[in-house]
């Protein structure tokens, strides 16, 4: 039976997640906070590490112009203007697509969260989905695909804030498109770069170049472990663009060139503003005197507008709960967890975590994987 179905974001598993909904004959609508990839072009330059055909569906591929190339690695921005946008303004999407309809507030019409919790009645009423703009949207199906990476965590001592960040004149860089945005305004200055994960490799490449060619400027990378080689690297990886950028960046950490200080087992306790400069204190009483600082720690999930939804969340991961437990053991991406429909259903009949919105914090989310477990979802709702 055709069902409503509203899809929470516009990214590339939510147009995934609305075009599968389509092509089972439901009645859908996708609501984005703001233009369709707006995340993904927070990049920058930045590239996919994995090909475009592993970033598309098949019915994704089937609706895009006949020169597409499967082997293209592209940039989130690229990947929005040649894939996500077009097919939002193309049919089977087209006037089904809603931009700039951030979403507030989810619950099931007339009950809270705690009505019927448990009880077949519950799902009987229709999800009631409210926007900003007043804009109101009922459904019989739910699927939040509104991501896992969209509140910057905490750049201080256990993930928890800086001190004295509240007082500095501007905040910290938290992305790579920013930062690229800010490289002639770093010309010349000193940045202290905090995280060790693939969004930090890729800023101290960045930066590495910048100070090739202003070699004033000065880079301090601190990084949580007391690895020589701070970026966790995979065996014979086989993501040739993911390999090249942490192999660079390993390799500037372990023999740091005079631009490059590389602090260890270090984390930020305090920050304080003087005029135009920056006071950083690391743990252990280590002190840095920056100009900025580009603090790429890691994202989590908005749930603020679930409040009202009796979902299963992982305490760990912030995604879905039962999807934790299936992906505990898995530590790379490539790797294919096995994952049973039972696993990507919440605790809540009718809504669905989608995409990396289910993985939270966790980084073992591939697209690929994200794309087929939709699939699954989709036929258990249809």
């Amino acid at each position: 039976m055709p069902k409503r179905v509203a899809v929470i974001g516009g990214g590339p598993s939510g147009i995934a997640a609305a075009l599968g909904a389509l092509a089972r004959g439901h009645d859908v609508a996708l609501l984005e906070r703001d233009a369709v990839g707006a995340s993904l072009r927070t990049w920058g330059a930045t590239r996919f590490f994995s090909p475009l055909s592993m970033n598309v569906t098949p019915r994704m591929r089937e609706l895009l112009d006949a020169d597409f190339d499967g082997d293209a690695l592209l940039t989130g921005a690229e990947y929005a203007d040649r894939v996500l946008a077009p097919l939002a303004a193309r049919e089977p999407l087209h006037g089904r697509v809603f931009e700039r309809h951030e979403v507030i507030a989810i619950g099931r019409r007339g009950l809270t969260r705690g009505d019927y919790a448990g009880h077949p009645l519950r799902a009987e009423r229709l999800f009631r989905i409210v926007c900003a703009n007043d804009a109101v949207f009922e459904a019989d199906v739910v699927l939040d695909a509104s991501g896992g990476l969209r509140i910057p965590r905490a750049f201080g001592l256990g993930g928890l804030p800086v001190l004295g960040e509240p007082t500095l004149a501007h905040g910290p860089i938290r992305t790579l498109g920013a930062l690229a945005d800010a490289c002639d305004a770093l010309r010349g200055k000193r940045v202290l770069v905090v995280g060790g994960g693939h969004s930090a490799a890729h800023a101290i490449v960045h930066l590495s170049a910048l100070a090739e060619a202003a070699p004033s400027t000065r880079i301090v990378w601190a990084v949580r472990g007391a690895n020589r080689r701070p970026c966790e690297e995979v065996v014979n990886d086989p993501l040739p663009e993911r390999r090249a950028v942490v192999e660079r960046a390993n390799e500037l950490a372990s023999a740091p060139p005079e631009f490059l200080r590389v602090e260890r087992r270090a984390m930020v306790e305090r920050v304080a503003q003087h005029d135009d400069r920056i006071a950083v204190t690391l743990t252990g009483g280590r002190a840095v005197d920056v100009d900025a600082i580009a603090a790429f720690t890691g994202y989590r999930p908005d749930a603020a507008f679930l409040t009202e939804i009796a979902a299963e969340v992982s305490p760990v991961t912030e995604g879905g709960a039962r999807l934790a437990r299936a992906i505990a053991n898995v530590t790379d991406c490539l790797s294919v967890p096995s994952v049973a429909a039972r696993d990507l259903e919440s605790g809540e009949p009718g809504f669905y975590f989608a995409g990396s919105r289910g993985y939270g914090r966790s980084k073992t989310f591939l697209l690929q994987t994200g794309f087929a477990q939709l699939e699954r979802i989709l036929d258990a709702v249809s």
